[in-house]
């Protein structure tokens, strides 16, 4: 009996200088189609809802397609495999721990939307970070510990980082357990002794944030009353200073914030760095453009200064121009390609946890000092402050499935989103939520095009109706017979 199948609703098509390629959001496969007939193979198979007889396409390019995902059984369930791969990912995540060693920072940042404070946390809090660890690694038996120290400006907080990272390696050392470190950090607080630093704590990751070229950077990162010594450099100068020692130690992601006041920079920043070496260096560099935006009721005032989808866009390929390739942040490019999420936010992650150096437990990092979004207390004589309905914000966290959610769990891009950034659904940011959309709509197309070594046509984008397909019109059986 002649094979009848169906058109996937994941699949995107790009157009190339020849013909078309095919990319499968929720498989990661891609196809390339040549001929006559590319055009209409294309647009049948990454369009709406259709059902396809064998015959249509011969059986051996029909059996090509179905292994890649591309067609699928007419009663295929889909969206229920996107959702047991996103549940997955949230049980395998590895145990993470974002300690906020201190709400306190030497640099006022305009665009910064923290509550900076004396609170730290006390190198007597060192042994409940060990408790903390060793708690949530026992919930599943996991083998793998990663500390991310975070501010604040961390390294304001030296004497409980050495304190705290020493106990932390010394309990993992003795239970077999896989340690290693990161740091969020400004750039301006590091001791001389970078590589020491860097070795001591096992640190395979620095993040360190500009704002532009010297200038911009300078004026957007000031130094805060009384918190800048007299041998202080600027700010620029002290985190460029930094990562020309950190490149020879570990690998280093800058993190160049924009808006419309620093875009200019951009291209300006990027030939510094190659002229510092900072991409031929012994570790790893990557440079990522960041968009300042709105991410909490707290850092609404950030709007006015926001790029246009657009102007980020342009951006965006300032930097893919410019920078090479190892540079690129590439984190969901596979063999060239873009690829469906098998990771979940670390919010997301259930033994995972954002300590606060309040002595409460988040489960964001952008949350921190937001005490009614609270969700525990690692201090057994501090209550834990929090709204009106104590713990709804953590049982929240627990369930929350974009596979679930009316517009996410119609959406094309699921496979390689998973709804985006968690916080913007918790706060009801439409705004955000749409524009993680718009984000693929231009994004992917690109993408896909790279891994065919080609540029996407000036103009391409994906549209809303390719986003949201129409899962529920049936093609016609009769379809002419053609050959791609």
């Amino acid at each position: 009996m002649e094979r009848l199948l169906a058109t996937s609703r994941y699949t995107f098509a790009v157009p190339l200088s020849d013909g078309y390629g095919l990319f499968h959001a929720s498989t990661g496969s891609v196809f390339r189609l040549h001929g006559r007939d590319a055009k209409k193979l294309a647009a049948l198979l990454s369009g709406n809802h259709s059902l396809v007889h064998e015959s249509v396409l011969g059986a051996e390019l029909t059996t090509q397609l179905q292994r890649a995902g591309f067609l699928v059984a007419p009663d295929a369930d889909e969206l229920t495999a996107v959702r047991e791969r996103y549940w997955q990912a949230r049980g395998n995540a590895p145990v993470v721990l974002l300690v906020t060693t201190t709400m306190d920072c030497n640099l006022g940042c305009y665009y910064c939307y923290e509550s900076r404070s004396d609170e730290a946390l006390s190198v007597d809090d060192a042994d409940t970070l060990v408790d903390i660890a060793k708690e949530r690694l026992g919930r599943r038996g996991k083998r793998s510990l990663h500390i991310d120290w975070y501010g604040g400006e961390p390294l304001m907080n030296l004497e409980f980082m050495e304190r705290a990272s020493q106990k932390l390696q010394d309990f993992c050392a003795a239970a077999g357990i896989a340690y290693h470190a990161s740091v969020v950090s400004n750039g301006t607080r590091w001791p001389q002794d970078v590589g020491g630093l860097v070795t001591r704590h096992r640190i395979r990751e620095v993040q360190i944030s500009f704002d532009g070229l010297k200038e911009n950077h300078d004026r957007r990162r000031r130094y805060r009353p009384l918190h800048r010594g007299e041998q202080d450099l600027s700010s620029f100068d002290q985190a460029v200073a930094l990562v020309d020692q950190l490149v020879r130690h570990t690998r280093v992601d800058l993190r160049f914030n924009a808006d419309h006041g620093n875009a200019g920079d951009l291209a300006g920043f990027i030939e510094l760095a190659r002229a510092r070496g900072w991409f031929d260096a012994p570790y790893r560099c990557v440079l990522m453009v960041a968009k300042l935006s709105a991410y909490s009721d707290r850092s609404a005032f950030l709007r006015p200064h926001e790029l246009s989808a657009e102007e980020f866009e342009e951006l965006q390929e300032v930097a893919e121009r410019l920078l090479p390739k190892e540079a690129q942040d590439d984190q969901d490019i596979v063999g060239g390609f873009p690829h469906p999420k098998t990771s979940v936010c670390g919010a997301l992650a259930p033994d995972s946890a954002v300590v606060g150096a309040d002595g409460l437990e988040y489960r964001c990092g952008l949350q921190v000092g937001e005490t009614h979004r609270a969700v525990g207390s690692f201090r057994r004589d501090l209550p834990l402050v929090a709204a009106a309905s104590p713990g709804t914000d953590g049982a929240w966290w627990d369930s929350f499935d974009p596979t679930r959610l009316p517009t996410c769990s119609r959406c094309s891009f699921l496979p390689v989103c998973w709804g985006g950034c968690p916080k913007r659904h918790l706060d009801g940011d439409g705004t955000g939520v749409a524009g993680e959309g718009q984000y693929w709509r231009t994004q992917l197309p690109r993408q896909v095009a790279a891994g065919f070594g080609e540029s996407v046509p000036q103009g391409f984008a994906f549209t809303e109706a390719d986003q949201f397909r129409d899962d529920s019109r049936e093609a016609d059986d009769e379809n002419e017979a053609w050959h791609a």
